[in-house]
């Protein structure tokens, strides 16, 4: 589970990417970069390459 005042981070992809982003985001919020959006994202296939575009492109302020 998210911790309040760390980083967001959303994940695409394969079941590695999951425990990757749980370390990436330890690693910015002890960096500091709490109000950062982290996109980890696998682009094995079409469809997870399609859906990280599209939150990527929903994200921009």
């Amino acid at each position: 589970m998210a911790e309040r005042n760390a980083p967001h981070v959303e994940t695409f992809g394969c079941r590695l990417n999951i425990w990757e982003s749980e370390v990436v985001r330890d690693h910015a919020g002890n960096a500091g970069l709490n109000n950062a959006i982290i996109f980890n994202t696998c682009a094995v296939t079409a469809e997870a390459e399609r859906q990280a575009r599209q939150a990527i492109r929903r994200a921009r302020p």
